[in-house]
């Protein structure tokens, strides 16, 4: 059982992954060959949010086991924050590109049109990956524990 708590963040994000890259493959942005869709898997962003996944459902664990403690309150603490600062990460880099957009003669890389996402996600992305690791956590407290 020791080595669950080490399997467990690597297991949620192979599922998060994978609901990710079959959205991906339904819109269509995913390259036909096998290297491209592999990298595609390994470190596509979107939706859901796989750090929020890992983040939540290992807060439903801390729950589960430490009840309403001074490590959850932690744990709950660092888990807003790391969510908020990826909103806002977000954010900062959506201004980013619409200030670039103004003068294209200062871009160096872009891709149809749009900067590469760099970093964060959209509060939706954010919310989808949080309902995904609760569910993930529920299903891991009453089904595995």
């Amino acid at each position: 059982m020791s080595y669950f708590y080490l399997l467990f963040p690597v297991a949620v994000w192979i599922i998060s992954q994978t609901i990710k890259f079959w959205v991906r493959v339904y819109k269509k942005n995913v390259p036909n060959n096998i290297k491209g869709a592999f990298w595609v898997y390994v470190w596509a962003g979107g939706t859901p949010s796989t750090h929020t996944a890992i983040l939540t459902s290992s807060l439903v664990l801390v729950l589960y086991h430490y009840g309403l403690s001074p490590v959850f309150t932690f744990a709950l603490a660092i888990t807003m924050l790391v969510l908020y600062d990826m909103v806002v990460d977000r954010k900062r880099e959506e201004m980013l590109e619409q200030y670039y957009m103004k003068d294209t003669s200062l871009l160096s890389e872009v891709k149809d049109g749009y900067i590469l996402d760099l970093a964060g996600h959209t509060l939706r992305e954010v919310l989808w990956g949080a309902a995904l690791g609760i569910s993930i956590g529920v299903i891991t407290v009453y089904f595995v524990l």
